[in-house]
């Protein structure tokens, strides 16, 4: 009877051994599955990281290689802009400054010199404004210009060309004049060259302030726009 007893209990005891036993060695190899699963999830999510570092790296410069050619190319756009307008500028002044000639007047070869600056100065601005034309794409502010040459060619840049000629013309009378042996009526002539040079002076200058009445509210408008069209560089 004790030996049927002490034979059931160990009985008991190796099925409970085996049992934990069991149970043990398959917890363990969870265990062991689960760890093998993190790992391979973890390489696998720092390969992901890698790459996104990878391809965030190269769309970032070429992010940042977008952004210094706008930049550059608005700072290229600004710079012609502002040459075109000095350039303008300097031309609509040379048209308008109160003695045309700034020059020996009684030399003709200076004469020819300026007259060649005009020319010169006009060359230079359509010269700019063909640069801009590259870079600026606001019809409006094409425009303008477009209306602010025109009008200052139809009212200002025959004018102090015309002069500067007749000056010569002027000029070579008054040399002829010194062949001439007559004193009284020499002094006479002379007299009467220095009244049509007096005259040719007064009438350029009257012409010249005419047009530029013409010209004023064309040149206000494109320097308003142009202040607004510069101010959105700063803001951008």
């Amino acid at each position: 009877m004790n030996t049927e007893i002490i034979l059931e209990i160990f009985l008991i005891l190796i099925g409970l051994y085996l049992a934990l036993f069991k149970s043990y060695f398959q917890e363990k190899g969870k265990n062991i599955a689960t760890s093998e699963d993190i790992e391979d999830l973890t390489l696998k999510v720092e390969s992901v990281k890698q790459q996104f570092i990878e391809k965030n790296a190269t769309l970032k410069a070429k992010l940042d290689l977008l952004t210094n050619l706008q930049i550059n190319h608005k700072n290229d756009e600004r710079l012609a802009l502002i040459n075109f307008h000095k350039k303008l500028k300097s031309w609509i002044g040379l048209l308008t400054e109160s003695s045309p000639s700034l020059v020996d007047d009684y030399d003709n070869q200076e004469i020819l010199s300026k007259i060649h600056h005009y020319q010169f100065t006009y060359s230079e601005v359509r010269t700019a404004q063909a640069m801009l034309e590259l870079y600026i794409k606001d019809e409006e502010l094409i425009k303008l210009i477009n209306d602010l040459i025109i009008i200052t060619l139809e009212n200002l840049n025959g004018l102090p060309s015309i002069y500067l000629h007749e000056l010569r013309h002027n000029n070579v009378k008054i040399e002829q004049l010194e062949s001439e042996l007559d004193l009284d009526k020499k002094t006479e002539k002379h007299k009467e060259l220095l009244d049509e040079r007096k005259a040719l002076f007064t009438t350029n200058t009257e012409k010249m302030l005419e047009g530029y009445k013409k010209v004023i509210p064309k040149d206000k408008e494109y320097g308003n726009y142009l202040r607004e069209y510069l101010a959105k560089f700063s803001e951008e």
